[in-house]
C-alpha cells in the first residue's frame, strides 16, 4: 500500500511538472479533441510545458481528399495562448496520416474570408512553438503580443497562401509582433523552418513596438518554389518603436527572400525604429538571385527612422537589392537620418557581373539627412545609380562604391542614366572625400555625376575615379560643358563653380615629376581646393578624372601649384572646390565642386624650367601674373632678377624657404634671368624667364 501511494504521487508529480500532451482529433470548432479545447487545457495549467499534436482521421468532415488537407474553421478567434512553453505541431498529422499534401501543410486554419479576427494569438507568453500550419483568411494570421512574449518560434508555416504555397488566400496581416514582443524567432536556418509569408492583403510580417526579434529563412511575397510572385502589399515592415530587430543573417540558410510584393519588400518607418539590421537577403529577385521578381520598392527607410543598417562589412552581410520596378534602396522623409547602406549589390545579379535592373539603384529624398551609402555595387540599373533629391536633403555621404562597373571594378555594367544625380536643391552632400573613400563612377550612359538646379549647393565631389561615362565626368547644368564666367558670379548648381586653369607645366629633371601651376578665377580663392587627375575619356571624348594625382590649395590671389608624378604620355585635368565648413557636423567638409578642366597634355613641357636646384613656373609668364620659384630644399640667400642687358629689376632676401613668389606686373615683355646666390657657398643657380 505504501509503494502504491508513492507510484500515484510520482505520476501526479510527473504530469504537473512535465506537462501533458493533448491530441487534436477533429476539425470541429469546439469540444473534445478540438484545437480550441486543447489550447484551453494548456492555458489551465500555465506553469508547465505542453504539446499539442494532431491525429485527425480521413473520415473527419473537414478532410479534403483532393487537396489532402484537414481544414479547421474557427467560428470565432481561438483562445489566446497565455501559458507559454506550448508546442503546437501540425507536422504530427503527417506522421499520423502520411504526406497527403506533398506541396505543403496538411492542417489548414481558415478564417473564413477575414470573418474571424485572429488565428493564433500569443499573449505575454514565452517558449511557444507554432509549426506546420497553413494559416489564411483571418484579419491577423498570427499575433505575438506583449512584453511577456519572448523566445517564441513560428516556423514551417504557410501564412497567407493556399495549402500548396502557389496562390494567395490572404490574411490582412500575416504575422504581427506587437506591443513589446521581443526576441522571437520567425523562421529558422533549415528549409523545414521556412515560413511562406505570401498573399496577405497588407503586411506579410509586421513588427510594431517590438524589439530584438529575428526574422530568418523565410519567403515573403513569393511562392514555395521561390520562383514566382504571390504578393503581399508590403513584405516585412518595422514601425513605431521597433528596434534592434534582425532581418536575415550572414549565412545562406538565414536569407529571407522579400520579393514580388506590391509596394515594399522591406520597410522601416518611425522615429523609434533604430538599430535594426537587414542582412544577406534577396530583395526583388528569385531564390537564385538570377531573375527579377519585382517589388515596387526594395528597401525603405522612412518617417525619421535612424541608425539602421542594410548590409555590413562582414562576409555574407550584403543584400541583393535588384529587379525592383522603382527604387532599390529608398531613404525618404524629413528626419530620416544616420542609416547605412553597406556592402550590397544594387541592380546586379548575385555574381555582381550581370544586370537585374532596379529603375534607380538608391534614392535619397524628402530632407533625409546624414545617411551613408558605402562600399556597394550600384550598377546595371535602368535609370540612375544614386539620386539625391530635394531641398534640405543634406549631409548624406557616398563613399567607396562601384557605380557603373561590375563587382571587380574592371568591367562595364553601367547605369542607364547618370551614375549620381543631385537635383532639386539638396545641399552639403559628399561624394568621395579622400583617397580612402573614393568612389569608382564609370561607364554610365550619361554623366558620372550631374548636379541640377541653382539651389543644389555645397555638394562636394572629391578624389573619385570618374571615367568612361558617356557624357561628362562632372556636369553642372545646363547639360554639357559650362564655360567659366568672369569672377565666378553667375551662380548655378554648386554655385556655378569655375574650374581651374592650368597655366604651366614644368618638369623636375630626374624625378619623374612635374610642377603644375594654374589660376582659379573666383571670389575668395583662398578657400578653394584644387584636385589634379590623370585623365580617362568618355564616349563623347570629353576628358574625365580617372585617377587622383595631386591635391593643393589656391592662394589669396587665385594662383596654385602642385607637384605630381606623371608620364610624359599622360594628360591631366583638375577640379576646384570651394570648401565650406559645417560646424557641429563631424564627418567632413562640404563644398561647391566644379566640372573638370579642359585636358592638358604633358608632351609640351616648358623648356625654360630651371636647372634642377631651382625651378620657376609658370614660364613663360604673362605681365599680369606671378611666377613661382621652387627650390629643391630649404635655402637662405639672395634672389636677383635682371634683364637681357644686365639691368637689375629685383633683389630679395630668402630665409629658410623652399619656395617664393615674384610679381612680374612691373616688367616689360622680354627675356630675364633669375639668379640665386646661396648664403652657404653652394653653387649659384641661374634660370631664364620669359615674360610675354
Amino acid at each position: 500500500m505504501k509503494h502504491a501511494c508513492l507510484v500515484i504521487l510520482s505520476m501526479v508529480f510527473s504530469c504537473s511538472f512535465y506537462g501533458q500532451d493533448f491530441t487534436v482529433t477533429t476539425t470541429g470548432d469546439a469540444g473534445p479533441g478540438s484545437l480550441r479545447g486543447a489550447i484551453s487545457s494548456c492555458n489551465a495549467a500555465p506553469s508547465v510545458s505542453h504539446k499539442i499534436s494532431f491525429r485527425i482521421p480521413a473520415s473527419d468532415p473537414g478532410y479534403d481528399a483532393v487537396r489532402g488537407t484537414w481544414t479547421i474553421r474557427p467560428v470565432a478567434s481561438l483562445p489566446s495562448i497565455m501559458a507559454g512553453n506550448i508546442t503546437i505541431d501540425a507536422t504530427t498529422q503527417t506522421s499520423f496520416a502520411g504526406n497527403t499534401n506533398p506541396l505543403g501543410p496538411e492542417i489548414v486554419l481558415d478564417g473564413n474570408n477575414n470573418q474571424t479576427e485572429t488565428g493564433f494569438v500569443l499573449y505575454n507568453c514565452s517558449g511557444t512553438v507554432i509549426r506546420g500550419f497553413a494559416v489564411s483568411g483571418f484579419l491577423y494570421g498570427i499575433q505575438v503580443f506583449g512584453q511577456g512574449s519572448h523566445d517564441n518560434v513560428i516556423a514551417g508555416n504557410y501564412i497567407g497562401s493556399n495549402e500548396t504555397g502557389i496562390s494567395g488566400k490572404g490574411n490582412y496581416n500575416g504575422i504581427e509582433l506587437l506591443s513589446g514582443a521581443w526576441h522571437n524567432l520567425i523562421g529558422g536556418s533549415t528549409p523545414a523552418d521556412r515560413n511562406i509569408i505570401s498573399g496577405n492583403l497588407y503586411a506579410g510580417l509586421r513588427m510594431a513596438d517590438a524589439n530584438r526579434n529575428i526574422i530568418t529563412g523565410n519567403y515573403v511575397g513569393i511562392d514555395r518554389t521561390g520562383s514566382a510572385a504571390v504578393p503581399n502589399y508590403d513584405g516585412i515592415t518595422a514601425e513605431g518603436n521597433a528596434w534592434g530587430n534582425r532581418i536575415g543573417g550572414t549565412t545562406i540558410a538565414e536569407r529571407n527572400i522579400a520579393s514580388g510584393n506590391s509596394a515594399y519588400g522591406i520597410d522601416i518607418f518611425g522615429a523609434g525604429c533604430t538599430g535594426n539590421t537587414i542582412l544577406g537577403n534577396f530583395v526583388g529577385t528569385d531564390k537564385s538571385g538570377s531573375f527579377a521578381i519585382p517589388n515596387t520598392y526594395g528597401v525603405l527607410f522612412d518617417d525619421r527612422s535612424n541608425n539602421n543598417i542594410i548590409g555590413g562589412s562582414t562576409p555574407g552581410s550584403g543584400n541583393l537589392i535588384s529587379g525592383n520596378t522603382a527604387f532599390g534602396a529608398y531613404f525618404y522623409n524629413n528626419g530620416t537620418n544616420t542609416n547605412y547602406l553597406l556592402g550590397n549589390l544594387v541592380g546586379t545579379d548575385i555574381t555582381g557581373t550581370l544586370a537585374i535592373p532596379n529603375e534607380t539603384g538608391v534614392w535619397i529624398d524628402g530632407a533625409a539627412y546624414g545617411n551613408m551609402v558605402d562600399s556597394n555595387v550600384v550598377s546595371g540599373n535602368s535609370g540612375y545609380g544614386i539620386t539625391i533629391v530635394a531641398t534640405f536633403t543634406k549631409y548624406n555621404i557616398i563613399t567607396r562604391n562601384l557605380i557603373g562597373t561590375d563587382i571587380t571594378g574592371q568591367h562595364p555594367l553601367g547605369n542607364g542614366l547618370d551614375g549620381i544625380l543631385i537635383a532639386m536643391g539638396p545641399s552639403s552632400n559628399l561624394v568621395g572625400g579622400s583617397v580612402r573613400d573614393a568612389n569608382t563612377i564609370a561607364w554610365n550612359r550619361k554623366s558620372g555625376v550631374a548636379v541640377e538646379s541653382d539651389k543644389s549647393l555645397y555638394n562636394r565631389i572629391s578624389c573619385n575615379r570618374i571615367y568612361g561615362n558617356a557624357l561628362m565626368g562632372i556636369d553642372l547644368f545646363p547639360e554639357g560643358i559650362t564655360l567659366n564666367d568672369p569672377g565666378n558670379l553667375a551662380g548655378g548648381p554648386n554655385g556655378g563653380q569655375n574650374y581651374p586653369v592650368i597655366t604651366g607645366r614644368t618638369a623636375l629633371p630626374g624625378t619623374g615629376k612635374i610642377v603644375l601651376s594654374g589660376f582659379i578665377d573666383t571670389w575668395d580663392p583662398g578657400q578653394v581646393a584644387i584636385e589634379v587627375f590623370l585623365t580617362g575619356s568618355g564616349s563623347s571624348g570629353i576628358a574625365q578624372g580617372r585617377e587622383l594625382a595631386g591635391q593643393t590649395r589656391a592662394n589669396a590671389s587665385g594662383t596654385w601649384i602642385d607637384t605630381v608624378s606623371v608620364n610624359l604620355t599622360d594628360s591631366l585635368i583638375c577640379t576646384a572646390t570651394r570648401l565650406v565648413a559645417t560646424p557641429g557636423y563631424s564627418y567632413g567638409t562640404f563644398g561647391n565642386t566644379s566640372e573638370f578642366t579642359p585636358m592638358v597634355f604633358m608632351t609640351a613641357i616648358d623648356d625654360h624650367a630651371g636647372n634642377g636646384s631651382m625651378v620657376i613656373y609658370p614660364n613663360p609668364v604673362s605681365l599680369s601674373g606671378y611666377t613661382n620659384i621652387l627650390f629643391n630644399k630649404q635655402v637662405t640667400g639672395t634672389l636677383e632678377l635682371s634683364d637681357n642687358l644686365g639691368k637689375s629689376w629685383l633683389q630679395k632676401h630668402v630665409e629658410n624657404s623652399d619656395r617664393e613668389v615674384i610679381p612680374v606686373r612691373n616688367l616689360v615683355r622680354g627675356v630675364y634671368y633669375l639668379r640665386f646666390v646661396p648664403g652657404n657657398g653652394d653653387p649659384v643657380a641661374v634660370v631664364k624667364l620669359l615674360v610675354r
